[in-house]
């Protein structure tokens, strides 16, 4: 921003004592309130505010935590149970409790698998296997929520530094208009009312600028939430440039594919994997068994006994289903079901984000140029003739004080919309998937 300080020499007033004595005392607490500001000198830039976020954020390493835990349990679930052990006493003699007493006493040892219904394992694997990748989706979405979130609060405290920087600036300047406009009401050159109006306009700009700070540290608070006490840096003089944006109907063609909407798409895996195995309910499970027994004693012919074997196979009888499988299966394909309209909606959730803040985009980009390119001009020469003007005697002093806060008024929203322009890039990038 352009700085215009008023010439006192030019205006051919002399300043009375007690007015450089309080710009003294102004300098004095400009110089105390650099030493106590809550900044720290060495910048931060947006690419390591990024980085920093990345790195420490607990809900990333949260969900990749979970992902590798589903990974690890997919192949667990697609294993068979785990095989059974089993002994057993058979017919002891109560009397006696001899095992060699009767033929058929029996000390029995065995093993006994189970083989679930059908494809139920595979099935089951695979199931896990579609919540591995839709937390996966999840975590890579995360990671451009958290890049789009942190330019959001850097950008909003990037803007409120350099309008407190404009601000002071024109502090400055008016400082100077209101000392000399109650020199010259002293030199009977300036009525009150002009006294008047350059001490209320200055008071509103003191006002503004502690509005400003209080902004300013209410954005760096927000940033804290992702950085932490890095958001107390100072920050670069100017605004980064962002990866460049692909077009609308690139952005438009590869949004099924952003990891928001994957997300919902292995959740439709999943319940698909759920109706299927509903469906392996109607098999029958299978167990078997084999069991050797063994026994002591003679024969009545005097030979020993011969230990016996025994296998066993038990099948399940799904014969009974209306209560069960065909509730569970119906079940399943609710679930799927809305599933599917869960990722119709974030679809077009996130195709109405992208039409709003494309258009939101151009038309910040149209104000932007006109601000640069017209208005920002027209309004440091409107101050700067009126300033000539005043010093001419030519004009009065409300119009230079008109000219000088629509001159602040105009950078201002030139630097507001300048920092709306990049929030809004920044959440195109998050839209496209920074596939840029």
């Amino acid at each position: 921003m352009k700085s215009y300080l008023i010439s006192q020499q030019s205006l051919q007033v002399k300043l009375p004592q007690w007015l450089q004595a309080k710009k003294l005392n102004v300098a004095l607490l400009l110089v105390v309130s650099l030493f106590t500001a809550p900044v720290i000198a060495d910048e931060l830039s947006l690419a390591e505010a990024e980085g920093i976020a990345l790195q420490t954020d607990p809900m990333l390493n949260l969900i990749n935590a979970n992902a590798e835990a589903l990974d690890e349990a997919a192949i667990a679930d697609g294993q068979l149970p785990d095989p059974k052990l089993k002994f057993s006493l058979f017919n002891f003699p109560t009397d006696t409790f001899s095992r060699t007493q009767e033929p058929i006493t029996q000390l029995r040892f065995g093993l006994q698998q189970t083989i679930p219904r059908g494809d139920t394992l595979a099935l089951k694997s695979k199931r896990t296997s579609s919540q591995a990748r839709s937390v996966r989706a999840k975590n890579d979405d995360e990671e451009l929520k958290l890049r789009r979130n942190v330019r959001k609060y850097w950008f909003e405290a990037w803007y409120w530094v350099k309008a407190e920087q404009i601000v002071s600036k024109d502090i400055d300047l008016f400082k100077q208009l209101v000392d000399i406009t109650e020199s010259q009401y002293a030199a009977g050159k300036q009525n009150q009312q002009d006294v008047l109006r350059a001490e209320l306009e200055m008071g509103l700009l003191d006002d503004r600028l502690t509005h400003i700070q209080q902004q300013q540290q209410a954005a760096r608070a927000e940033l804290s939430k992702w950085i932490g006490s890095d958001s107390l840096r100072s920050l670069p003089v100017d605004l980064p440039t962002l990866a460049t944006l692909p077009t609308r109907a690139d952005v438009e063609a590869s949004l099924p594919r952003h990891p928001a909407l994957r997300i919902f798409r292995s959740k439709i895996d999943m319940n698909r994997h759920s109706v299927s195995i509903a469906r392996e309910a109607y098999k029958p499970a299978w167990t078997i068994g084999v069991d050797y027994g063994v026994r002591d004693g003679n024969n009545p012919d005097g030979s020993s006994r011969s230990d016996l074997l025994a296998a066993t196979v038990v099948m399940d009888l799904p014969i009974f289903t209306d209560k069960r499988q065909d509730r569970r299966l119906a079940a399943a394909q609710r679930r799927a079901s809305a599933a599917q309209l869960e990722l119709d909606d974030k679809y077009r959730a996130m195709q109405s984000m992208l039409a709003r803040d494309h258009v939101t985009w151009t038309k910040l980009s149209q104000r932007l140029d006109r601000y640069r390119n017209t208005l920002v001009g027209q309004a440091e020469a409107n101050s700067e003739a009126s300033l000539s003007a005043y010093q001419n005697d030519a004009t009065d002093f409300t119009t230079l004080m008109r000219a000088k806060i629509t001159e602040l008024n105009t950078h201002l929203k030139a630097l507001r919309i300048h920092t709306d322009y990049a929030k809004a890039h920044a959440r195109l990038l998050y839209l496209a998937g920074e596939q840029s």
